[in-house]
């Protein structure tokens, strides 16, 4: 249900969860169910058109906050790895060896994954939140916390009308999304040389918007032609478009000086023939910032936790990040329900140490890998592996896609292993 913020403004709720996002929601859903009393405040400013792609991993933890995305967007059986190869005729390199399989299988997961676009997800979410009897603030900003003798109490919210009202809660979720600005009031910080992400995307009119396989494209490059840490991509949509996007990472040697925009253009360009794209984007490109690996902390303080992109905790080998906001909207409302049926706060301490036992190892691994692949010489050889190895670009996409497999030998869980033992010893990055 949507409300005034007026209705809480003097009176206390259990939980007040900053930001409508799916970390937010999937939160704020799992406490609903609890019977606590939720409000969500959204600021309604993030950009609803962007085109994503959810991995069967999403798939399944959007499931079990309650919403089944195979049956409301394009399903994608399918992942096509491309790279990219030198050729002087062409600045941003020339379509070279490509490599198709299925999603990398895991237990716990489906088989295949789709296509949609984020504000259609967080739309489903907000539905089953209404369900469940979760009072959203539309357009509502949460401007600073209450502290009261160094204990957060809820927020202080603008209202549309620029009034400001109070909503009191006994613990806070912040799930305000990559720039986090509640979450920084609180004390946050990301490590400043861990490495982080930047994305930028736009959909283009397509007949091959039915395809059931995504394509990935390795090897994308600056003009003068050296690799980029990162990717490109093209994600068939179902209704007309082809979304296409790039991802690079700090660690990529022309970072500071890469245009996302201008990298966008040329690699929609240079693939426009084989994905029959139309000549201009149907809407303006839209990009930011992803800080990656758990970068982002501390995750919890005596009355809060941080979820999703406020804690960094998108994938720093795939830069996705939809999984991980519902995993740690997930943990997190697990957390909190605990924390008040127990009514011991000291319970919210649990949640850093959940979530570094899930991501904590394969997310140093993942750090380290982004500074190796940010060698031009590292990255060309991997390049062209992925493109002409098929044995060799399952592995990879497994491991990138944190799909692996408990208790099972594989080359890729092998490899994991022993990176991770190496991992064990090595510093931080």
């Amino acid at each position: 249900m949507t409300v005034s913020a007026d209705t809480t403004a003097h009176g206390s709720v259990d939980v007040l969860v900053v930001g409508g996002g799916p970390a937010g929601f999937a939160a704020a859903t799992e406490l609903a169910r609890r019977d606590r009393r939720v409000v969500l405040v959204d600021r309604g400013d993030t950009p609803d058109d962007v085109t994503t792609v959810f991995t069967p991993r999403a798939v399944a933890a959007a499931r079990r906050v309650g919403v089944d995305l195979l049956e409301h967007f394009h399903p994608i059986e399918r992942v096509r790895l491309t790279a990219s190869v030198a050729d002087p005729a062409h600045p941003g390199g020339a379509v070279g060896p490509s490599t198709s399989s299925g999603w990398p299988r895991v237990r716990v997961a489906p088989d295949d994954g789709c296509v949609g676009t984020r504000g259609a997800f967080v739309g489903h979410l907000r539905s089953l939140a209404d369900e469940l009897g979760v009072e959203v603030l539309d357009g509502h900003d949460a401007v600073e916390p209450i502290v009261e003798r160094g204990f957060v109490r809820g927020a202080s919210v603008r209202c549309p009308s620029g009034e400001l009202a109070e909503v009191r809660a006994a613990i806070t979720v912040v799930a305000d999304g990559a720039n986090s600005n509640f979450g920084r009031m609180l004390g946050t910080y990301r490590e400043p040389d861990w490495p982080l992400a930047v994305a930028h995307a736009a959909d283009y009119r397509s007949p091959l918007h039915l395809a059931n396989e995504v394509e990935i494209v390795v090897g994308v490059t600056d003009r003068v032609g050296t690799p980029i840490a990162g990717y490109g991509w093209m994600y068939p949509t179902g209704n007309g478009t082809v979304g296409v996007g790039v991802m690079l990472l700090s660690t990529s040697p022309s970072f500071a000086v890469i245009n996302p925009a201008h990298l966008l253009e040329r690699f929609a360009e240079q693939h426009a023939d084989r994905w029959q794209l139309g000549d201009e984007p149907t809407a303006p490109a839209v990009g930011g910032r992803i800080p990656l690996g758990m970068s982002v902390g501390p995750l919890a303080g005596p009355t809060y936790l941080i979820v999703g992109d406020a804690g960094g905790v998108a994938n720093p080998l795939s830069g996705l990040g939809i999984d991980t906001a519902l995993e740690t909207g997930i943990i997190a409302g697990d957390v909190v329900g605990e924390a008040l049926d127990q009514n011991s706060a000291a319970e919210l301490q649990q949640y850093p140490k959940l979530v570094d036992d899930r991501y904590g190892s394969y997310y140093k691994i993942g750090r380290l890998a982004d500074r190796l692949v940010g060698q031009p010489p590292v990255a060309r050889r991997l390049h062209g592996a992925l493109g002409a190895r098929p044995t060799f670009a399952e592995g990879a996409l497994r491991v990138a896609l944190q799909h692996l497999r408990s208790g099972r030998g594989g080359m890729p869980e092998v490899v994991y292993g022993a990176a991770r033992a190496v991992a064990s010893f090595g510093p931080d990055a």
